[in-house]
């Protein structure tokens, strides 16, 4: 099955070469990796291009910096790939090992899943080196507890499960699933069908939500992995945050909610137009 990963980032070349170092690790490794720039400066396209990376099937998929546009870039990343199935992550997010694989082993017709993230604190990985992802140190909890003591006792979450513990404890932490842009997978036929992530969200805030409400309204059905789906975030600032922008789309998504809409207007149809 052709397989994407689109991974959003906007000027953070660091955390996007960690999560990187953690793709090259994957137990399946037959996929492609869309990076989805929203507008970021060069230092991006230079992590990209260095050699420790030449083993991952990458591309570069950029537009210019007017704001934040992650929706709009997200739908040109889909855009660009023929894949029949496609994993959603972010640029500070580290993968287990078995991230792909996993999505790839819980993926059903009709259904859209998504999984949950471990955050570190930025004192904590910003001391990180290559060896400490490469070798799987941080996956390891004894190795984070000596940093953050509430860290050393998620061995449960960080390391990989027997198939049947596994599905015991997902199936324990159920929740009601949302579409999480940092780790999520849907079919492509899914995403067009309700025509991709809606440009007209501006700013920070809702936009995965609103394709997962959306998903749902055209007979989806959902699953939330926590212990499945599994990714360390790197928590940083964000000074995109804006709290009347998030009230506004949140309104929006709401009404979407309410109105039962599936599709769209402006949305990934218009890049494939172009395309």
């Amino acid at each position: 099955m052709h397989t994407a990963v689109i991974i959003s980032t906007y000027n953070s070349p660091h955390a996007l070469r960690q999560t990187l170092l953690g793709f090259l690790l994957q137990t399946h490794t037959n996929f492609e990796i869309l990076v989805a720039d929203d507008g970021s400066d060069g230092s991006t396209a230079a992590v990209l291009d260095e050699e420790t990376f030449s083993p991952l099937n990458l591309r570069h998929v950029w537009h210019e910096d007017r704001g934040f546009r992650l929706s709009a870039i997200r739908n040109r990343a889909i855009a660009q790939t023929s894949a029949d199935y496609i994993i959603f992550s972010d640029g500070d997010c580290v993968p287990r090992e078995d991230f792909v694989a996993s999505h790839l082993r819980e993926c059903r017709p009709g259904y859209f899943i998504a999984g949950g993230r471990v955050n570190i604190p930025e004192a904590i990985h910003s001391r990180w080196t290559d060896h400490d992802i490469l070798s799987r140190r941080v996956f390891d909890p004894h190795f984070l507890g000596q940093s953050a003591p509430h860290l050393g006792k998620m061995g449960r979450r960080l390391r990989p499960q027997p198939a049947g513990l596994r599905r015991l404890w997902d199936l324990f932490t159920y929740r009601h699933c949302v579409f999480s842009g940092s780790n999520a997978s849907a079919w492509r036929g899914d995403l067009e069908r309700v025509n991709g992530f809606d440009e007209g969200f501006a700013g920070y805030g809702s936009e995965d939500r609103d394709i997962g409400i959306r998903l749902r309204n055209a007979g989806l059905r959902s699953r939330y992995l926590k212990y499945s789906l599994v990714q360390l975030h790197l928590d940083h600032t964000q000074s995109y945050y804006d709290p009347a922008i998030q009230a506004a789309n949140r309104k929006r998504f709401r009404t979407r909610r309410r109105d039962r809409t599936v599709r769209i207007r402006c949305g990934l149809d218009g890049v494939l137009d172009r395309t």
